[in-house]
């Protein structure tokens, strides 16, 4: 077990709540005990949202020695993957493109930065960004690429700006939150009336479901699946849940669609091929069994 997993273990107790959608952790059900990159845990699943969490709760100095031990919170790897993920920063970018019109001057803020890549494409686009992150090393990588970033764990934190944002992203960092729908109440008040949220969501709960029901008849094999699953997460929701819970926090969603979440080119032809299906089936039956999605909301006008 590693230094932040057990010190996570160590300092922390049951849950209190669904970190995906709020309600209270006693009406949820037991679903696996797993051991993942975060060491042995219990998994709940909402009765509410149906998503999967751990149960344990939150510590932030934890989860961020945990970051700095995966790859994207790597000093070297992290910067390595800016490169890695460009097809899907220029797919981001295209959609900000096709709902905001000329991009160029409008004032976007980036949620769990990282070491900058996504921030780097949006200036290139012309957009003026700004950025946090919870992992210092990051954040002074970001700022030595002269880009305007701050280490903070939530948005409510985030102080190098006060005026409203024309756009806030947040890219495959909302499953790490323990508090989602109140994180996306404060981004609503970030954000200028009419103006955008852009989220990549990780959706791989269909995929939990099969390891679960795995594991009753090959454990084994059904905890490799779970791993493949829930990966570092600490809550895996599916989308539907998601966007019922963006519509609670008061934006309209626009569109959501697994067309456009590939990371790289790079990507295996297997996980190209399963957002392929995923999005046949999400756009024809309404069957979510996607990797992952791009959402967008909008802030109503009035």
């Amino acid at each position: 077990m590693s230094s932040a997993v057990a010190a996570e273990s160590s300092q922390t107790s049951s849950s209190s709540h669904c970190p995906a959608c709020g309600k209270a952790a006693t009406d949820s059900s037991r679903a696996w005990r797993l051991v993942n990159a975060r060491g042995e845990a219990e998994w709940l699943q909402c009765n509410e949202c149906c998503s999967y969490f751990m149960d344990r709760e939150y510590a932030l100095h934890s989860e961020v020695s945990h970051t700095q031990q995966m790859t994207w919170g790597d000093a070297d790897e992290g910067a390595a993957l800016n490169q890695f993920k460009r097809r899907m920063y220029r797919s981001v970018i295209g959609t900000l493109q096709k709902h905001l019109g000329d991009v160029h001057g409008k004032r976007m803020l980036d949620i769990g930065c990282a070491y900058g890549g996504f921030m780097a494409a949006a200036v290139e686009a012309g957009l003026e960004v700004e950025g946090y992150d919870i992992v210092p090393e990051a954040v002074e990588h970001v700022r030595s690429q002269g880009l305007r970033a701050e280490c903070c764990a939530s948005v409510n934190e985030f102080s190098l700006s006060k005026e409203p944002f024309d756009v806030v992203t947040v890219l495959d960092a909302n499953i790490y939150w323990p508090d989602q729908p109140g994180e996306l109440q404060e981004i609503f008040q970030r954000i200028r009336p009419g103006g955008l949220l852009v989220m990549r969501v990780v959706d791989k709960s269909w995929l939990a479901r099969i390891g679960g029901l795995l594991q009753s008849v090959s454990p084994q094999r059904g905890n490799q699946v779970l791993r493949r699953a829930l990966n570092d997460h600490r809550f895996s929701m599916p989308l539907g849940s998601f966007l019922r819970v963006v519509k609670q926090s008061g934006f309209d969603v626009i569109s959501a669609t697994p067309r456009g979440a590939i990371h790289s080119d790079q990507t295996s032809l297997a996980v190209k091929l399963s957002f392929g299906l995923g999005a046949a089936l999400w756009h024809s039956l309404g069957i979510f069994m996607a990797p992952g999605a791009v959402v967008v909301a909008r802030r109503p006008a009035q």
